[in-house]
């Protein structure tokens, strides 16, 4: 049975490890440009991961939202961004959204996606203008020493298939049974 791959492996990474994998991830982007990211400002979540359906399981699989911010003026936020897009592409980042426009909030943007371990990154200016914010998420990963529960397929649809051959299709319902029963 075809799962469309709901039940391929998931990576292995402990949460220390994640983390580590996330904050690596930004220092690299931020020492592009010779900046420091404010240790005061982390916010980290980790969550349960679900599917596309919304499955879930019981195995303590995980995904990490890392964020933290970095001091820089504002005049350069666009500058800076432009190295770190350079740098992302360079690893195998595919960049999904890109802007430099003083007419937006934020103005500066820049998110992508890939690299080796298949993350999720966005850099954008932020409030007051004299900061970046950087975001990283985790796909999902599963806690080390730990058996992948395996996800069930959805159920079928209900709706009928129409045959492959064109004459069967004839013999099938083709309205009401009674005109007058809006129900069939």
């Amino acid at each position: 049975m075809n799962d469309d791959g709901k039940n391929d492996p998931l990576p292995v990474k402990s949460q220390e490890q994640a983390e580590h994998l996330a904050r690596s991830l930004v220092d690299s982007l931020a020492g592009e440009y010779d900046l420091k990211v404010d240790g005061k400002t982390v916010h980290k979540e980790f969550r349960d991961c679900f599917g596309k359906e919304g499955e879930s399981a019981d195995d303590g699989r995980f995904d990490l939202t890392y964020a933290v911010r970095a001091a820089l003026p504002e005049a350069e936020h666009g500058k800076a961004i432009r190295a770190m897009r350079k740098r992302l592409e360079a690893q195998g980042y595919k960049i999904s959204g890109y802007r430099e426009d003083k007419t937006k909030d934020p103005w500066a943007l820049m998110d992508a996606k890939g690299g080796k371990d298949n993350l999720f990154v966005s850099v954008e200016s932020y409030l007051p203008p004299t900061q970046l914010v950087f975001s990283v998420t985790t796909p999902c990963f599963l806690p080390p020493g730990t058996k992948q529960e395996q996800v069930s397929a959805p159920a079928p649809d209900a709706i009928p298939v129409t045959p492959k051959d064109p004459r069967l299709a004839l013999m099938g319902p083709t309205g009401p049974a009674y005109a007058d029963n809006p129900f069939g």
